[in-house]
């Protein structure tokens, strides 16, 4: 009878061995494995069973050995033992397989998302590339980008979404401030600057308002991530999945690395469309001011705190037989003798550290000739107030000087004349009235 019991408990192990090897095809995936070694366990039951049958049909002409069948029981409990033992090992191979793919997905999405970050030209385009990157190669159920607005209600408007949306964000109505629709994960995330995670839409008490709408659509689980620049808070970066608790530790740290990287490439992307607007406005001030120069009678040129020639005008350039683009980069030694050159770089330096502009009127001798030219020097600066250069404007005034000279020389014969034409008053008024007359033109000259 002993016989009988420990077969019977050896049949029943061997049957429950066969069942968890097939089990283990759901753990490893080894369909074809498991079901050979399932069966293979299954016929030696199949082959103890009817040892067991005969034993109680009494038609068994040797009964089995006790010792042999306490020998096969033990082998059976070990089996048994050792299959079910490798259920928790397979279990936890494949959830750190599990949990690898997730995170090569996420460092994936990063990636392309980077790339994205990259080649953006607006805003628009960027988030809503970014959002579909997300969705499909995070294999996400759902996501969308909303930005806090700066106003009473602290709404927050949607800029971008791509995914399983089906009019969701019709019936959100999401505020990031602290009322009942502002303490979901989207208004936490943007009021704490922290990431929100709900990992059962189903029990979270503060996702109640959106509930319905979200389970019907299938989300199960969400992360809500701020999206911080220049430490100021845009916005957040939510993405909601099909499973509950998809969000685990090692993910919700590289979504936010995501999160950041988005919000540092809508800052980048403000600054480089910035930047070329001010490039744009600085070509059109640099057509502008060129084409004022070339309009002005005078001679002008820019130079730089160094005193080389940054620009001029083609008044200038023709003077010094050149063409306006060759200056750039020169100094008045490469144009004027070195004792000329030197006088007009010490002028420069004056001008630059005093930062006051200065009126000068210059005589120089030119092809035996001499010469007079009048120049004003005014100091370039910066936005900061540093003065960064020279702004030089100067005309030739040879033939004004030798106008006033003649006018001098003429008023000085007048008045010997009229020295001499004492007593004759008729005489002496007109000779009056002419050098009155000759002397507001020398003064109109002058100014």
């Amino acid at each position: 009878m002993d016989v009988i019991y420990v077969l019977a408990i050896s049949v029943l192990l061997q049957f429950t061995a066969a069942f968890l090897a097939l089990r283990l095809i759901q753990i490893t995936g080894g369909r074809i494995a498991w079901i050979l070694i399932s069966a293979a366990i299954s016929l030696m039951a199949i082959r103890r069973s009817f040892i067991l049958y005969q034993l109680f049909s009494e038609n068994l002409v040797h009964p089995p050995d006790l010792t042999s069948e306490l020998i096969a029981l033990a082998t059976s409990v070990l089996m048994v033992a050792g299959i079910a033992s490798i259920a928790p090992i397979f279990h936890s191979i494949k959830r750190s397989e599990e949990a690898l793919r997730k995170i090569n997905r996420d460092l994936k999405v990063i990636t392309m998302t980077n790339q994205v970050i990259i080649r953006a030209t607006e805003e628009a385009a960027l988030l809503k590339d970014v959002c579909r990157t997300i969705a499909e190669v995070g294999e996400y159920r759902f996501v969308w980008v909303g930005f806090a607005e700066q106003n009473e209600e602290k709404t927050v408007r949607l800029i971008a979404y791509a995914g399983h949306e089906e009019g969701y964000l019709d019936t959100v109505n999401i505020t990031w401030a602290d009322t009942e629709r502002g303490r979901g994960p989207t208004g936490t995330a943007i009021r704490t600057g922290k990431p929100s995670v709900v990992k059962d839409i189903l029990t979270d008490p503060d996702y109640a308002p959106w509930r319905d709408e979200a389970v019907k659509r299938g989300y199960a689980s969400l992360i809500s991530l701020p999206l911080i620049a220049n430490n100021k808070t845009l916005g957040a970066l939510n993405i909601y999945a099909m499973e509950t608790d998809a969000f685990d530790i090692e993910e919700v740290n590289l979504l936010t690395e995501l999160a950041n990287d988005m919000a540092f490439g809508i800052m980048s992307l403000h600054a480089r469309i910035e930047r070329k607007r001010a490039e744009e406005k600085l070509r059109e001030s640099e057509k502008k001011y060129r084409t004022l120069l070339e309009t002005l009678p005078q001679k002008i040129f820019h130079k730089d705190k160094n005193s080389v020639y940054v620009s001029c005008n083609e008044n200038y350039a023709r003077d010094l037989k050149i063409k306006p683009a060759e200056i750039a980069g020169k100094t008045d030694y490469d144009f004027f003798p070195e004792e000329l050159a030197e006088k007009y770089r010490t002028d420069d330096k004056r001008i630059i550290e005093s930062g006051e502009v200065e009126d000068i009127e210059e005589e120089y001798i030119q092809n035996g000739q001499k010469c007079f030219v009048h120049t004003v020097k005014t100091p370039v600066r910066d936005d900061k107030g540093n003065v960064i250069g020279i702004l030089g404007i100067f005309w030739d005034i040879t033939e004004k000087k030798k106008m006033e000279e003649e006018i001098k020389k003429r008023i000085k014969e007048l008045e010997q004349f009229y020295e001499m034409a004492v007593g004759r008053e008729l005489r002496m008024i007109e000779l009056k009235k002419e050098i009155e007359s000759l002397e507001e033109e020398l003064g109109k000259y002058k100014k």
